[in-house]
């Protein structure tokens, strides 16, 4: 009875142990690891340069591993992403979403608000592969280009307290 106890004393610990390591990630971390949705529907998302399609199992899961709804991810949501390798060359490229990673910690939510704001404020939402680049205090800097023309580059400073923003061509 008594190694009953201390086992379950143990699992106990353990898991607490485990749930207190899960961290916010810093916005370093983001800067490497996210891309940024420009729109998403039930049947899938469009993110760098590529509209995605939902594979019928597909998988999405919070960062925390808990199952979402399509309808959870929104422009502006940043995750990470597998598709299946195949990619369409049409323009924009075409192909299929294997599984998704939403983050949604405190200071991703704050940074997707900032851009889903942008996302549907700015006057030329003719523009792609959005990535983030800085923040300092509460400005976020993105860039990315034109959908037309992709050698035309832009930055985007949105603070996101106020959600002002200002865009800049590179």
């Amino acid at each position: 009875m008594k190694k009953i106890i201390i086992f379950t004393t143990l699992i106990v610990l353990l898991s607490a142990c485990s749930q207190a390591s899960i961290q916010e990630p810093k916005f370093e971390d983001l800067k490497n690891h996210v891309h940024i949705v420009k729109s998403a529907t039930d049947e899938g998302l469009f993110v760098n340069h590529t509209s995605y399609q939902y594979k019928e199992n597909v998988k999405l899961r919070t960062k925390q591993g808990d199952k979402i709804e399509p309808s959870d991810i929104q422009a502006g949501s940043l995750i990470e992403y597998k598709d299946t390798g195949m990619v369409m060359e049409s323009y924009p490229s075409q192909g299929t979403i294997k599984s998704v990673t939403l983050y949604d910690d405190q200071l991703s939510r704050k940074i997707e608000k900032g851009i889903a704001h942008f996302l549907t404020e700015d006057a030329n939402n003719e523009t792609i592969g959005y990535k983030l680049v800085a923040l300092e205090n509460d400005l976020l800097t993105i860039e990315f280009t034109d959908y037309f023309d992709t050698e035309k580059v832009y930055s985007a400073t949105i603070n996101l307290e106020s959600l002002e923003f200002e865009v800049t061509p590179l």
